[in-house]
């Protein structure tokens, strides 16, 4: 079976040892096993918006992650954060990328598609909203600016449920005053992790899925950002290889195979975990994951005063 791997020998110090980073083509048979999804696959788009950047290069793309029936979330990030009228000359673009949902189907797919006429700001395929499809979702958002946005000089993804300071993000991180970046990919950095081989974990992959014993670092999944070009160079050589459910790892290995490498950012920008509001803080960071809804509302309010911004 090994012949039907392609086999990257990355030695990373681990604590005192070296171990191997292990990819396999999508031609392997592990397609077959349950933890790999169909990919490539006719996905199709049933909504869509491809005429949104004919006109426009957006200096910034956010694509926020969210399940289709949760109207709440992007109702608040559209009036929070996702109000991209706030960000005066610089070109704030945000879609919302979701699936079918798995309940009330139709229901819930009228209900989506009457939001998107008043907001034509969902993207959707044909896939289920599963949190286990999420790395589909996320090459979603690829295949999308590959297609139909990529003049994009920046693009970030973002979960729905993130506090994003944008104004941190474009002037102090990305700066549009000077030329756009390419081959660039930064976020939170997770380094020296392997898969979980509990099949009782929700982030278990099996040995046939991925051999490997370490994952190439990679960015944690609420939310990273990257040129747009590398949002092509993503969607073009996941064609290749082995798709899986893990999708911040499965993320650090298509930048593992382009030869992409990480940036890092200065400590605490990116904040994977809820951190209490302080508004030096929070002036001063790029995320914090676990904001959404009334939480999310509060530390707007406390930020955006009467229009404008406090930091």
């Amino acid at each position: 079976m090994l012949d039907t791997w392609k086999q990257f020998q990355h030695h990373v110090h681990l604590h005192s040892f070296t171990s191997d980073i292990i990819i396999l083509n999508s031609s392997s048979s592990a397609t077959n096993h349950f933890q790999v999804y169909p990919y490539p696959h006719p996905y199709r788009f049933i909504i869509n918006q491809p005429r949104k950047c004919l006109t426009r290069n957006p200096f910034l793309l956010l694509l926020v992650i969210g399940e289709s029936q949760d109207v709440k979330a992007r109702d608040t990030i559209r009036i929070t954060w996702g109000n991209v009228s706030n960000y005066g000359d610089v070109d704030v673009m945000m879609l919302f990328l979701v699936g079918i949902s798995p309940v009330m189907t139709g229901a819930i797919q009228r209900l989506l598609e009457e939001e998107n006429t008043i907001y034509e700001d969902i993207v959707q395929q044909n896939f289920l909203d599963t949190y286990q499809n999420l790395t589909l979702k996320t090459l979603m958002g690829m295949e999308w600016v590959t297609y139909f946005c990529p003049n994009a000089s920046y693009v970030m993804k973002v979960d729905n449920d993130v506090f994003l300071n944008v104004n941190y993000l474009v002037h102090q991180l990305l700066h549009p005053d000077l030329p756009p970046r390419t081959n660039y990919f930064t976020g939170f950095i997770v380094r020296y992790t392997g898969p979980i081989r509990d099949k009782e974990s929700q982030w278990y992959v099996s040995e046939e899925v991925y051999p490997g014993d370490t994952y190439p670092p990679y960015p944690s999944g609420p939310a990273y950002v990257f040129s747009g070009d590398v949002a092509q160079k993503i969607y073009k050589v996941a064609q290749e290889i082995i798709v899986f459910g893990v999708e911040d790892a499965f993320i650090g290995i298509c930048l593992y195979k382009l030869n992409i490498l990480l940036t890092n950012t200065p400590r605490n920008v990116f904040n994977g975990h809820k951190i209490d509001y302080h508004p030096y803080t929070f002036c001063n960071l790029v995320m914090v994951h676990h904001y959404k809804d009334n939480d999310l509302i509060k530390v707007w309010q406390q930020l955006w005063r009467k229009g404008v911004f406090v930091c």
